[in-house]
């Protein structure tokens, strides 16, 4: 360790002595040196990348004075542009010409694989019941990007400077939707001659979701799948991530590209786990996005197309509830209010009706009931997109409790959250609300998305009644109930039998998203059980509390091995910790040994992704098998799979 000894010689002779520059000496003076590109501006940034898109009724815009002849700036929710953006701007790009060469190039060699991008895409959308972007956009979007490969003969050739150099500039002009094109010629704004970068990144990550998913082509066979579709799924994610940087740099601001981010993040959570910093970072840029273009303002929709009127409200409303879901996950305040958006729901339409010509459309919508679900009791993904935003309006009404400290009115405003929360479920369409018959009307897809729907809604008054909690588990029969019926729901999927695709990483996320806070609830109120020796509430039966728990534990010992899979999941690390804090639970009820009574501090797993301060209100809860945050630091509640689409 360095001492300073004051014996020594004179501390001004012992100090290191820093040369200071001349200022006498202009010649002597550092000087920057710049290439010639540098110096000429030859790679200024194009105005429109900088556009700053939707600007609100307070912004900087909206206050200064108009020209005579331009009307006044006095509707408080319409977007305003600014006036007079030159065509160039006096700055260099943050991403020299080289290197965005470089990089385009690397996602158009990723296009080698356009056959089993393609056919993964479409295998996608015939699986999965939770898409936002209406599959015959896609379909048809994937399917014109056939031209392009086949007329560079991208599956065998790199791709040629002519093509990247095109990509990149359609990449950095503004994306004009006319009024009055169709869905079916949707496709032709972004793909063809018109292709851009966040064509590409959108399908990308789709196919690399649908490879991960194990919706393999019919040519594939599992062992091919376990080869070979880790690297690609992979390499989809780094393409899609790839484009999402560049795009965010280059590009201004449009549909595809929050279209492409939605997805990316989807893929982001599937591979980097709830807790992952990635994951995070990607629900703020996608809200970032969402603010920019304006379309949380129902307003500034209104001069687009019917079709993408509607993929902007679902895309807002699935934002919105996965912004609730991770944020209840971290314990972190949400990105999206809804005092803050004013968007309308989606109307419950298929897809098919959604894109379909104007009459067919139009006999759709008058099919509709007063509340704008369908009449036939069929399940369109716009369906649960309605449904999940709904319980998020409730969702964030608790965070902001849960979030902050308790106020004296506190318990009464919650009551009212869980009376109106339940209004709502109950006035959903029956055919919507699961039901324990379900499994013998329905497909597995269908029922796994009824059941994640139904432990979202059971979730809020879960938080409610822990926001509640001044007693011991033991008499807190509300909160037990709500537990084992959250559990015993969710372990329902792992009864799935259909070979579709991999059901088990969805049933997964149930698990690790409701299973294991029902479960810790369980947990905890077996061990003051045993340690004070009181039985529980007539209604609540100790061994099903037994029974769920060991279940609970064998998917979560599968889930920590990846259950063979080939693809990569961040969360499971979360299931091996989990697993063993359980087993030591159940372990010691079964087994209790007199001389070294269970202390509660024995749920101690130091779950990582969890660590960070309790929320306030949970402070008498013992969630100490998390560490010594609280649950809810890092969960999120709506992500991958059919259950957060």
């Amino acid at each position: 360790m360095f001492s300073w000894n004051s014996s020594n010689t004179n501390r001004r002779d012992t100090l290191v002595q820093i040369p200071r520059p001349n200022k006498n000496r202009a010649s002597g003076l550092p000087t920057p040196s710049f290439s010639e590109d540098q110096m000429n501006f030859v790679d200024a940034v194009d105005a429109e990348t900088y556009r700053p898109g939707y600007l609100g009724p307070t912004s900087f815009e909206a206050i200064l004075p108009k020209h005579n002849d331009s009307p006044p700036f006095r509707n408080r929710v319409a977007s305003h542009e600014p006036e007079g953006i030159h065509d160039r701007m006096c700055l260099q790009h943050p991403l020299t010409k080289s290197m965005r060469i470089q990089m385009a190039t690397e996602v158009l060699k990723g296009l080698r694989n356009y056959r089993l991008i393609r056919d993964l895409v479409v295998l996608y959308y015939i699986s999965c019941h939770a898409g936002i972007v209406a599959e015959p956009l896609v379909i048809n979007a994937v399917n014109a990007l056939k031209s392009t490969v086949d007329h560079y003969d991208l599956t065998s050739t790199a791709p040629s400077p002519e093509l990247v150099t095109k990509i990149l500039d359609n990449s950095t002009r503004p994306l004009k939707i006319p009024a009055t094109i169709e869905a079916c010629d949707f496709h032709t704004l972004f793909t063809g001659e018109n292709l851009r970068l966040e064509t590409l990144g959108f399908l990308m990550a789709v196919a690399g979701r649908s490879m991960m998913f194990g919706i393999i082509p019919e040519n594939w066979n599992e062992e091919l799948r376990k080869d070979y579709g880790g690297k690609f799924a992979d390499e989809m994610l780094r393409l899609s991530t790839t484009c999402l940087v560049v795009c965010t740099l280059l590009t201004p601001v449009n549909d595809i590209v929050i279209w492409m981010f939605w997805e990316n993040l989807q893929d982001t959570f599937m591979m980097c786990g709830y807790g992952g910093s990635p994951c995070w970072r990607r629900v703020g840029e996608l809200a970032t996005q969402i603010y920019a273009l304006g379309i949380h303002r129902e307003a500034n929709s209104s001069d687009v197309p019917f079709f993408v009127q509607e993929t902007r409200r679902k895309l807002v409303c699935a934002a919105f509830t996965i912004d609730k879901t991770i944020s209840t996950f971290l314990g972190r305040p949400p990105r999206m209010s809804k005092r803050h958006i004013d968007i309308n729901l989606p109307l419950d339409l298929s897809d098919e009706e959604l894109c379909a010509d104007p009459v067919t459309l139009e006999a759709a919508r008058l099919a509709l009931d007063a509340n704008c679900w369908n009449t036939g009791k069929s399940y369109h993904r716009a369906s649960w997109v309605r449904l999940r935003y709904r319980s998020s309006h409730f969702r964030e009404e608790v965070l902001d409790f849960a979030l902050a400290k308790l106020d004296d009115d506190a318990e009464q405003k919650l009551l009212d959250i869980s009376r109106r929360s339940r209004a709502v479920w109950e006035s959903h369409p029956q055919h919507m609300r699961y039901w324990s018959g379900c499994w013998e009307e329905c497909p597995s897809t269908v029922c796994l998305m009824l059941v994640n729907i139904y432990l979202n809604h059971l979730y809020n008054d879960w938080l409610i009644y822990k926001l509640l909690d001044k007693q011991t588990l033991m008499q807190n029969e509300a909160l037990l109930k709500n537990s084992v019926d959250m559990l015993s729901t969710a372990l329902q999927l792992g009864q799935i039998r259909d070979r579709t695709y991999d059901f088990h990483r969805d049933f997964m996320y149930t698990i690790l998203l409701y299973g294991i806070p029902s479960g810790s609830v369980l947990a905890t109120a077996l061990q003051e059980q045993l340690q004070s020796g009181q039985p529980f509430p007539s209604s609540i039966s100790r061994s099903e509390i037994v029974r769920l728990l060991s279940v609970l534990i064998s998917h979560l010992d599968i889930g920590s091995c990846n259950s063979g899979s080939s693809t990569a999941n961040g969360n499971d690390s979360l299931c091996r910790k989990a697993a063993k804090t359980f087993t030591r639970v159940i372990d010691a009820v079964l087994d209790p040994k007199p001389v070294a009574p269970v202390e509660f501090e024995d749920i101690n797993v130091d779950l990582d992704f969890f660590a960070g301060p309790p929320l306030e209100g949970f402070d008498n809860f013992n969630f100490n098998f998390m560490g010594d945050g609280g649950l809810y630091d890092t969960v999120d509640w709506t992500v991958a799979g059919q259950s957060t689409l």
